[in-house]
């Protein structure tokens, strides 16, 4: 099986703010209408937020996007 390639290092930040806002991984890939899946594997760096995702989590999460993505 082939390793897959991370597009970014791991955005740690983001689980951290989830669990101030009390939401679960489920939560957030609801609320971006995305799989929890997908959600997971931007998180872990194999693929991106799009620009319109970023505010959308951010706002969900009460923190600015340069909180949420820091590596």
């Amino acid at each position: 099986m082939k390793k897959r390639d991370k597009k970014h290092p791991e955005y740690y930040a983001i689980n951290a703010y989830m669990i101030l806002a009390k939401q679960t991984d489920s939560d957030c890939a609801k609320m971006l209408k995305i799989s929890e899946r997908t959600y997971k594997d931007k998180i872990k760096g194999y693929s991106d937020f799009s620009a319109e995702q970023g505010k959308m989590l951010a706002t969900f999460l009460n923190v600015t996007q340069e909180q949420l993505f820091l590596v």
